[in-house]
């Protein structure tokens, strides 16, 4: 009987302490959207034309947003239940983001509604003794995500130099006859915008994902994200917990260009044919040697003359 009452004391006082982090998290969040909201206020005032625009700058903003939340959101429902630090370090923002705490708050509040109602399936359903072991599986990984969330929020100055160093990998998607998708776009679009891919790529390189959007889960593009700037866009995955691939980049004039729209589904069809043999590549020291030559053929295109004058003369 005292270890009943002993548990559901135990439960009683875990849930008190997510509630209390929750209020917190919900007042840091206020404070956020009220400073925001200040911001807003400010520019309405001095705005002497028209209201829309800024209304539709607010939309976007917003939108953005969720966009990004979702990429980082995708990858972390995916950690697995025995996942390390250095895994969940790198699939969530880095302190040079300027939304790190806005999207860590939203992740934790995701963690801290899985608990909750994880909770309320062990209180109120008869559970065989392996669902309920899977129920505390559940928990257990969602509070140590919630408790590396914690310490990120800390970060210190000297793990935001070291973070700042820390690269991902790339790897360049063939087409089904082998030549790199990428390289051959890139060679037939306009020299004008390299200068815009150049940047997206280096989003990915360092973790900050340009203007990054997620593809429906209800789309023929399922599982496949993209960096945005103006009119480029650089359409990639996550090979592993720092390497993605670079599935294929272009031009984009309007957001309802059907050819656009089946050209790019082709392209990912033709990509998850070949998504099983590149996993398997990534130990392969031959492969590797060949990518990394791909990578510089890429960056030869993207780099201005001078630059490439500069890496010849060293």
């Amino acid at each position: 009987m005292s270890n009943a009452i002993e548990y559901e004391q135990s439960i009683r006082k875990e849930l008190q302490e997510l509630d209390n982090l929750e209020i917190k998290i919900n007042k840091l969040k206020e404070e956020i959207n009220r400073l925001k909201s200040n911001k807003k206020v400010t520019i309405i005032e001095k705005e002497t034309q028209t209201r829309n625009p800024i209304v539709q700058a607010k939309k976007e903003n917003d939108d953005s947003f969720e966009d990004e939340v979702s990429f980082y959101l995708a990858n972390y429902r995916q950690l697995s239940d025995d996942f390390s630090d250095e895994e969940i370090k790198h699939i969530l923002p880095k302190k040079k983001n300027p939304r790190f705490k806005d999207i860590l708050l939203r992740l934790s509040l995701e963690s801290i509604k899985e608990i909750k109602e994880v909770k309320e399936v062990l209180k109120t359903e008869e559970l065989t003794s392996d669902e309920i072991d899977l129920c505390n599986r559940i928990i257990e990984k969602e509070k140590r995500k919630i408790d590396y969330i914690k310490s990120r929020l800390l970060v210190s100055e000297e793990e935001v130099v070291e973070e700042q160093e820390e690269k991902n990998n790339i790897v360049l998607v063939p087409t089904l006859f082998g030549n790199i998708r990428i390289v051959d776009e890139l060679e037939h679009i306009p020299s004008e915008y390299y200068p815009g891919f150049k940047e997206l790529i280096d989003s990915i390189l360092d973790g900050t994902f340009k203007n990054v959007k997620v593809f429906a889960s209800n789309s023929n593009l399922a599982g496949i994200t993209e960096v945005k700037g103006f009119k480029v866009r650089v359409v990639f995955t996550r090979l592993n917990y720092n390497t993605y691939a670079l599935v294929t980049a272009f031009v984009k004039k309007t957001d309802t260009d059907k050819l656009y729209q089946e050209s790019l589904v082709g392209k990912i069809r033709d990509y998850h044919t070949l998504e099983s043999k590149l996993k398997e590549k990534l130990d392969d020291p031959e492969f590797l040697e060949e990518n990394e030559k791909s990578v510089q053929q890429l960056w030869n295109i993207l780099s201005p003359k001078e630059e490439q004058k500069k890496k010849e003369m060293i």
